[in-house]
C-alpha cells in the first residue's frame, strides 16, 4: 500500500492507491437482534474475501440483511464474537476501516445550490484540506470525467424551487464525492434504487471503471439489477436470511444453475433467476430457499474455498502516513475554513436559507413602520412603544424556524460526511455559527432601519445601535434553539411545531403578557430567567424608554395629572422613562451583566447543538 510520498504512476499527487493484490477479508460475520422469542440472526455466519479492482454484489430479497450485511462490514454495526476483518492479513478496526473507506447510502444527501463541479471539489478538499489546488482540480476532472459528468459539471444539483441534474446524474455525484477522496474500500448501499434501468447500467459501468482503474474495493448491495448493469460486478453474493446462498463469479452464475438442473431461461437474467428460489415470503418457497443454499454449499468452488483462506500482504500503514494530513489544530482551522465557504455560498444561493427571511423580516420591519407609526410621546402609547419591543423580540425570534429547511439539508450532508470521515462536528458547528453571524445580523439591520425612526423610537445613535446589537442578540439564541431542534427531529413539520411551541412558551412566561412578579412562583423562579425573550426585552426597552425620555400625561381628573404610570415629577404632568421602567421593575438592571447572559444562552444552545449532531452521527 502506497504512502501519501509513494504513489502509482496513474495517482495524482496526495492519491492513495491500494497495493496491486491487496485482499479484504471477512471471516464469520454475524449480526444477532433480541425479539420476544429469542435471538434473530439478520446476518449468520458470512465469509468472503475480495480483491483490489473487483467489485462485490450483495443481492438477496427483501429482508435477506444485505444492509445490514453492509453496515457490519463498515463497522457501523458492531461485530459479534468470532467475526474478523482483515486487510492483507492485518486486523482492521472501526477507526482505521472509516480512515480507508467510504460509505454511499441509499439518500442523496448534496447541498442543492451546488454545481457538481463544486459539491466534489468541496470534499476532496474537506478531505485534504492542504492539497495544492492545481492537483484537486486534476483529482476532480478525472473523476468527473471517469463518471461522465463532464457534460453536466457545471448545473446546479437542484433545490426544491429551482430543477437542477436527474436522478442518474445525482448517483453519479454522491459516488463522485466519495470516489474523489482517494478510498481504499467503496461500500454503496441501493446505490441504483430507484433508477431506470440505463440509469443504473451508466453509474455501475461508471464506478466500475474508475474503481479498477485505481484499485479499488467495491462492495454493493443492489436490488434486482439488469443483465447489463450486472455484468459490471466481478463476483456476486446472494443472501437469503441472512445466510449466504452463493458466492461467485458473475460469469459462472449461468454454469451453476446449469448444475443445479434449472437453467437460466432465454429471457430472464440470472439474478432474476436466482430470485425464484431465494424468496420465502410466501407459502411453499422456503423449500427452495435450502435446495439451493445445500447445492451451492456442495459444489467444490473455489471462492467457498477461498473465502477460509487467511491471505497475507503488506501491512497496513500508519494513518497520519497514509494521508499525509496536517496537525490536528490545522486540520480543525481548514476545515472550519473551507465547510465556512461552502456555508456562505449556500447562504447566498439559497433562497430557503435566508433570501426568504430577509424578505420576511423586511416586510416585518415595513408592517411594523405603518402600523406603530409616529407614536409620539404621549403617556398613552406607552403600552404601545413596549409593544414594539416585545413584538421584534418575539416574533423576529419566531420566525427563524424558516432557517429549518436548509439547516435538515446542511445536517442531511454533514452526517454522510462526518461518517465517511471527511471532517468532525466541531468544524461543522463553529463554520455555522461563523456564517450565521453576519447573516443573522444583516436580517436584523435591515428590519430595524426600516421601522425604527418611521415608529419614532429613541433618535439618538447609541439607543439605535444598542437596539440593534440586543435584537441580534435574540434572535442568534431564537436560531441556535432552532437549530438544536432540527437536529434531534429531523422532520421538517415535527421541528416547525416543537420550535414554535418553545417560542410561544418564552413569550408566555417572559413578563410581558403578565407580570413577572404576577407569575406563578415555580415559572418565576424557573423558566422567567432562562428565557432569552425576557432579557432582549429589558435590555431593549432600557435602551429606548430611558436616557432622559418624558412623555406628557394627557388625562387631567379634578385639576390634577393622571399619568398612566406612577411619575416622580407629577408637578409637571410628565412621566419619564427611568418611572416606566421602575414600575415594570427592569430599571435596575445592567446592561453588561443581562448582554452576558443573553451570550451565555446562545453558547449554551450551541453546545447542546454540538450534543445533538456528535450523539446522533454516531
Amino acid at each position: 500500500m502506497a504512502t501519501s510520498s509513494s504513489y502509482s504512476s496513474s495517482s495524482a499527487p496526495g492519491e492513495v492507491a491500494n497495493t496491486p493484490g491487496s485482499v479484504l477479508s471477512f471471516k464469520h460475520l454475524s449480526y444477532a437482534v433480541k425479539t420476544k422469542t429469542g435471538t434473530k440472526y439478520l446476518i449468520d455466519d458470512v465469509s468472503v474475501n475480495i480483491r483490489a479492482g473487483e467489485l462485490l454484489a450483495l443481492m438477496g430479497p427483501s429482508g435477506a440483511g444485505k444492509s445490514t450485511l453492509l453496515d457490519v462490514m463498515a463497522f457501523r454495526k458492531t461485530l459479534m464474537e468470532g467475526g474478523s476483518i482483515h486487510l492483507n492479513g492485518e486486523p482492521l478496526g472501526p477507526r482505521m476501516m472509516h480512515k480507508i473507506s467510504t460509505f454511499v447510502e441509499q439518500e442523496d444527501a448534496l447541498l442543492g445550490v451546488l454545481t457538481v463541479r463544486e459539491s466534489v471539489t468541496y470534499a476532496l478538499r474537506l478531505h485534504l484540506p492542504l492539497l495544492p489546488r492545481k492537483q484537486v482540480n486534476e483529482r476532480v476532472n478525472r473523476v468527473l470525467t471517469a463518471l461522465g459528468l463532464n457534460t453536466c459539471a457545471d448545473q446546479k444539483i437542484g433545490t426544491p424551487i429551482s430543477r437542477g441534474i436527474s436522478g442518474g446524474q445525482k448517483r453519479r455525484v454522491t459516488a463522485a464525492c466519495a470516489m474523489v477522496t482517494f478510498p481504499r474500500i467503496l461500500f454503496l448501499d441501493e446505490v441504483t434504487s430507484g433508477l431506470d434501468s440505463t440509469s443504473a447500467r451508466e453509474v455501475m459501468a461508471s464506478i466500475s471503471t474508475l474503481s479498477k482503474a485505481e484499485g479499488m474495493i467495491v462492495i454493493a448491495s443492489i436490488h434486482q439489477p439488469s443483465l447489463e448493469t450486472l455484468a459490471q460486478f466481478t463476483n456476486v453474493m446472494f443472501l437469503a436470511s441472512g445466510k449466504t446462498c452463493y458466492l461467485g463469479r458473475v460469469d459462472e452464475l449461468d454454469s451453476f444453475f446449469e448444475k443445479f438442473g434449472h437453467p437460466v431461461e432465454r429471457f430472464s437474467s440470472p439474478s432474476d433467476h436466482a430470485m425464484n428460489f431465494l424468496n420465502s415470503d410466501f407459502a411453499g418457497s422456503s423449500k427452495g430457499v435450502d435446495q439451493f443454499r445445500e447445492f451451492y454449499l456442495s459444489q467444490p468452488s473455489s471462492m467457498v474455498s477461498d473465502s477460509e483462506k487467511m491471505p497475507s500482504g503488506q501491512p497496513i500503514e500508519d494513518d497520519s502516513k497514509l494521508y499525509g494530513k496536517a496537525a490536528p489544530l490545522a486540520t480543525l482551522f481548514w476545515n472550519t475554513a473551507v465547510l465556512s465557504e461552502r456555508t456562505a455560498l449556500n447562504y447566498l444561493r439559497n433562497l430557503l436559507a435566508y433570501g426568504v427571511r430577509i424578505g420576511m423580516y423586511g416586510g416585518m420591519g415595513l408592517m411594523l413602520a405603518t402600523i406603530w407609526i409616529r407614536l409620539g410621546h404621549s403617556d398613552s402609547i406607552i403600552n404601545d412603544r413596549l409593544s414594539v419591543h416585545f413584538y421584534s423580540v418575539a416574533f423576529l425570534g419566531f420566525m427563524s424556524v424558516a432557517g429549518i429547511p436548509s439547516f435538515l439539508e446542511e445536517r442531511a450532508v454533514y452526517y454522510r460526511e462526518s461518517k465517511n470521515g471527511l471532517y468532525s462536528t466541531l468544524p461543522f458547528l463553529l463554520s455555522n455559527t461563523l456564517v450565521n453571524i453576519p447573516f443573522l445580523f444583516a436580517s436584523t439591520i435591515i428590519f430595524t432601519v426600516i421601522c425604527y425612526w418611521a415608529i419614532g423610537l429613541h433618535p439618538g445613535a447609541a439607543p439605535f445601535f444598542r437596539f440593534v446589537i440586543y435584537l441580534f442578540l435574540a434572535i442568534f439564541a431564537a436560531e441556535s434553539q432552532a437549530l438544536v431542534v432540527a437536529s434531534l427531529l429531523p422532520i421538517f413539520v415535527a421541528a416547525l411545531a416543537v420550535s414554535s411551541f418553545m417560542n410561544g412558551f418564552w413569550m408566555s412566561v417572559g413578563g410581558y403578557f403578565i407580570k413577572a412578579r404576577s407569575l406563578p412562583r415555580f415559572w418565576f423562579f424557573s423558566f422567567h430567567f432562562m428565557d432569552y425573550q425576557k432579557y432582549a426585552f429589558e435590555l431593549m426597552t432600557n435602551a429606548s424608554i430611558s436616557l432622559g425620555l418624558t412623555f406628557t400625561c394627557e388625562t387631567i381628573i379634578n385639576g390634577t395629572c393622571a399619568c398612566s404610570y406612577p411619575s416622580s415629577t407629577p408637578d409637571s404632568c410628565t412621566v419619564s422613562g427611568q418611572d416606566v421602567l421602575n414600575y415594570l421593575d427592569i430599571g435596575h438592571i445592567t446592561d453588561k451583566k443581562w448582554i452576558g447572559i443573553l451570550v451565555s444562552i446562545v453558547i449554551l444552545y450551541r453546545l447542546a447543538l454540538f450534543l445533538a449532531l456528535k450523539t446522533r452521527s454516531g
